[in-house]
């Protein structure tokens, strides 16, 4: 192939994608902004096409994303309050449990020198605290910026997603159409699963928290019930960091009802029903995968992407995985084929 000829007959389009690869590195920081919401936007896609039909596409595409918005910020503030409302808490219990270990290995003082550590802890905090606000007051600003870019690019997403669909399905090649089309569901589905059972495990596992904890008898059972829902998101690896920091205290204060109850009830309802059993099942029948394959694509995607693989980890999975089921079914056509030239040429 001339290079030269390539590039000049196709100038036009090695400018354009020097400007994607160039956007794309100038705006790398805000890439999961822009994934999570073009996300959202393929699953909220439905929805738009049924309000569309009662209502104008920017009047549709701007109450789903301000609702979705206002529900983001919304936990999220609402998280945040319950959390510090009972921090004095947290402190007291991080301060009896340390205080066991103490006496556990024999160490003199005990109680005092616990409560010391502890304190020195909360000093640093306070000490800290200064710094914190000030560091937290120049993130605000920021914070504004990223929640007003991920409403315009979801909206964006939402009324433009079918034109832009239509676009590149019109210079897709026809006898690829087929396996692209294959491949652009099981996206959806796999997208609408990591959501919509996200979102369902997370209020399912706030409620059975509440109801355990309220059991367990230890008060504050909206505080545990919201961080077991905020750890759901983190998929195997949620509530049981709560149930391990929870059983410790009930260790250090001798209840060994609470123990027996957080081993067996606790764990069964909050990490058994909910992550070994719901999550990996509802997420894989929507595409087919198998359990352990999602764990995979959980997983696998976070320690390579960070936050954005726990969206884009699934996704990747299940494109590799019907990537391979195309390329079998193609492999296998194109052996019937040659069989049969070869048939032919032999009659």
């Amino acid at each position: 192939m001339n290079i030269g000829a390539f590039a000049r007959d196709h100038f036009s389009l090695i400018v354009i994608a020097a400007i994607f690869l160039l956007t794309l590195i100038l705006a790398r920081d805000y890439l999961f902004i822009a994934v999570f919401s073009l996300s959202i936007a393929v699953v909220c896609m439905p929805l738009h096409r049924w309000l569309s039909q009662k209502v104008p596409d920017w009047v549709s595409a701007g109450f789903i994303s301000t609702g979705i918005t206002a529900g983001v910020v919304g936990v999220g503030i609402g998280v945040i309050v319950v959390l510090l409302s009972d921090l004095e808490y947290l402190v007291f219990m991080l301060k009896t449990i340390i205080d066991k270990i103490f006496l556990i290995l024999g160490h003199v003082g005990g109680s005092h020198d616990a409560g010391g550590l502890v304190d020195a802890f909360t000093s640093m905090l306070t000490a800290a605290f200064p710094k914190l606000v000030v560091g937290f007051a120049g993130f605000v600003p920021a914070l504004i910026i990223d929640i007003i870019l991920f409403f315009a690019l979801l909206y964006c997403f939402i009324v433009l997603g079918d034109r832009i669909w239509r676009d590149l399905w019109s210079v897709i090649p026809e006898s690829s159409k087929g396996n692209m089309g294959l491949m652009s569901v099981k996206t959806r589905d796999i997208l609408y699963a990591l959501y919509v059972v996200h979102v369902f495990l997370a209020v399912l596992t706030f409620f059975l928290a509440y109801g355990f904890f309220l059991m367990l008898g230890y008060g504050h059972e909206m505080f545990y019930a919201m961080l077991c829902a905020v750890f759901a998101l983190i998929p195997f690896l949620g509530p049981i960091m709560v149930l391990v920091f929870v059983g410790l205290y009930s260790l250090a204060i001798g209840d060994w009802r609470g123990v027996v109850l957080i081993c067996t009830i606790g764990y069964f309802l909050l990490c058994v029903v909910t992550d070994i059993v719901l999550r990996p099942r509802l997420t894989g029948r929507k595409v087919e995968i198998r359990p352990m394959l999602m764990f995979v694509g959980f997983f696998g995607g976070a320690m390579v992407m960070g936050l954005l693989g726990f969206v884009l980890g699934p996704v990747l999975l299940v494109l590799t995985m019907t990537g391979y089921e195309i390329f079998i079914k193609e492999a296998r056509k194109e052996k019937q084929v040659q069989s049969e030239v070869t048939d032919s040429v032999s009659e």
